[in-house]
């Protein structure tokens, strides 16, 4: 039909529609000022809950910033961290999860956490050594939150996070792919949501189960991480919150059953389909080797060396006690002193008897040394940067600042009265018990040094941060100068971020040469590049030809235990050696050494060449 031919629409018919789109418009601008006055509400406290916590902010900011400064994306692994690699690499190449029989450790949460940062960038060992950094850097929002939940103020909690991302010791393991500051960031976000939860104004049960399943992946990084539900019912128990009625069993079973059932359903797996690797029944057989008097003194000498740590540590904390130290003393009760003194006596007597065996702080070295942050683990390690009288002053500081968290601790506990301290502030109750389990955690895997140094820094990790939260919570009232607490955040900070920068580019500088001794003909049966090359290239060659040991004796632990495949004919080493000739020798910048320092590609004189 034509548009002649169309009748006339009726009279009134375009009206109706002509209102509708009338009343639309009037609904949308009596709607967008709604909405942008929603918007705008929503902005406006953003911006005061950034505000309120930009302290915090800036903290993480600064811990951004230098993952920048330090080349975290560097080629090369750090330590053995190369055996949790392989189990990524392994899972990306052939599809399944395999544990290497040198893991002494649980592992899943790590190979899958370091699996999803490799599913962007690649299963290289910068992309797992972010996924770390990243862990981290969530752990410390989560320990401002567990300082709020005691009660510490924002500028405080904002130290705590400070004091434990820029540790020496967390900030260089941080930055590898090791098992252990892994283990300690689920410590920190489990013991967070688990206060949490547990309040007893009002609790939160979605809190208690993010803590519990935060504990099982704990587990499943180290075995340790069952010990934090443990120390939580402990904590209950104790603070008579758990009682045998239905309340208390389905509470019991907010806080256990996850863990529980990931940790049934892990060893059900390692038992029956992958097999359980050789070093995890080695583990238990160090501790059976050591008899009853080889662990008690291995629990004398670790219980000194954890209160010299517990100092090195909290040392942002004890600045701020110790610029407080009159009123504390003031106010100290009897029992206060007995307990300061007897902490005394115990540090005096241990820093006497080790300093007779020439041994200061760093007591257990291995990423914190003589030499600065990070392993020594290549042929005349690295040059020396804390001499002798370093170390003492290091070992007087921790000695001074282990007394003045006691100090600040005794002074809460003992004045106010253990009785108190629940109905005053009861998350500090279970961040006790889980700092008391986590000591105990550090026992198991040190007896395979005992007869070394005791232990390795690394264990005592998770002392960190619960040590730090427990200090600023004693020291709540007592005004604490936080000036003088971030100064010695800073100077830590500052050692740590050059520290470990130099670390890595020493690490990847001898990846770099070992890489050219490749190209130069040279075979890794061949080289010994120090323990992370010979590892990751010769460990599992060795064991599946099951190679005799070729290097002769006298040359170091790495390659008996990870590369006996190589003959060592040809080494690298940051020192020439006198019965080898230099092949090549690179320099490597360092800020931390005023002068230049070298790595040297070495053949033995009884070693025809070329090269």
């Amino acid at each position: 039909m034509s548009a002649k031919s169309r009748p006339p629409a009726p009279p009134g018919a375009a009206a109706p529609a002509r209102h509708a789109i009338a009343v639309e418009r009037a609904e949308t601008v009596e709607i967008a000022p709604a909405q942008a006055a929603v918007r705008a509400g929503a902005r406006r406290r953003l911006g005061a809950r950034a505000r309120r916590h930009r302290a915090l902010a800036v903290v993480l900011a600064l811990y951004a910033l230098a993952a920048l400064v330090v080349p975290t994306l560097t080629p090369a692994p750090v330590s053995d961290d190369w055996v949790y690699a392989r189990s990524v690499e392994i899972l990306f190449a052939e599809g399944r999860v395999r544990i290497l029989d040198l893991s002494v450790v649980t592992l899943i949460f790590q190979i899958a956490w370091g699996g999803l940062f490799s599913l962007v960038l690649g299963p290289t060992f910068g992309a797992l050594r972010l996924s770390t950094v990243v862990l981290v850097f969530i752990a410390g929002i989560a320990l401002y939150g567990l300082c709020r939940e005691l009660g510490v103020s924002r500028q405080g909690s904002a130290l705590g996070a400070a004091a434990y991302l820029f540790n020496p010791l967390a900030f260089v393991l941080a930055f590898s792919f090791m098992s252990d500051p892994q283990l300690t960031a689920l410590i920190v976000i489990s013991t967070y949501f688990y206060a949490r939860g547990l309040r007893p104004e009002a609790p939160d049960r979605r809190a208690i189960l993010l803590g519990s399943f935060a504990a099982g992946l704990a587990f499943l990084v180290r075995q340790q991480g069952a010990l934090i539900p443990l120390a939580v019912v402990v904590y209950l128990v104790a603070s008579r919150r758990l009682r045998p009625d239905r309340q208390g069993v389905v509470l019991f079973a907010r806080v256990v059953a996850l863990p529980a059932l990931m940790t049934l359903a892990y060893y059900a797996w390692l038992r029956f389909v992958h097999g359980v690797p050789y070093w995890q029944t080695r583990f238990l057989r160090n501790i059976e080797d050591a008899g009853w008097s080889g662990a008690w003194s291995l629990i004398r000498l670790l219980s000194f060396i954890i209160a010299m740590y517990l100092g090195f540590f909290a040392l942002p904390v004890a600045a701020a006690a110790l610029t407080r130290a009159r009123a504390l003393a003031r106010a100290n009760t009897p029992s206060g002193w007995l307990l300061l003194g007897g902490w005394a006596a115990f540090l005096g007597a241990g820093v006497a008897i080790l300093a007779g065996q020439g041994r200061r702080m760093p007591y257990v070295p291995q990423f914190f040394n003589s030499a600065g942050l990070g392993p020594e683990d290549l042929i005349g390690g690295r040059p020396l940067l804390l001499g002798p009288s370093a170390a003492d002053w290091l070992t007087a500081i921790c000695a001074v600042a282990s007394l003045a968290i006691v100090l600040a601790l005794g002074h809460t506990l003992v004045r106010r009265g253990a009785a108190t301290v629940p109905a005053r502030r009861p998350a500090a109750g279970l961040v006790l018990a889980v700092l008391l389990w986590q000591i105990v955690g550090t026992l198991p895997p040190s007896f395979h040094f005992r007869n070394w140094a005791g232990s390795v820094d690394r264990y005592l990790l998770p002392v960190l941060p619960l040590a730090v939260c427990l200090g600023l919570w004693a020291l709540g009232r007592a005004r604490p100068c936080w000036p003088a607490a971030w100064a010695v955040v800073a100077v830590l900070g500052l050692f740590a971020v050059a520290g470990t920068r130099d670390f890595l580019v020493f690490q990847g500088a001898t990846w770099d040469l070992a890489r050219q001794a490749n190209a130069l003909g040279i075979e890794n049966i061949r080289l010994d590049a120090g323990a992370s090359w010979d590892g990751y290239h010769l460990y599992e060659y060795s064991v599946a030809t099951n190679s005799p040991q070729r290097t002769p004796e006298g040359r170091p632990w790495w390659v008996d235990l990870f590369a006996p495949a190589t003959d060592s004919s040809y080494v690298i080493a940051s020192v020439p050696l006198q019965d080898a000739a230099i092949v090549r020798w690179v320099e490597y910048s360092s800020w931390l050494h005023r002068e230049p320092v070298y790595l040297y590609l070495l053949r033995y004189s009884d070693v025809p060449g070329p090269p």
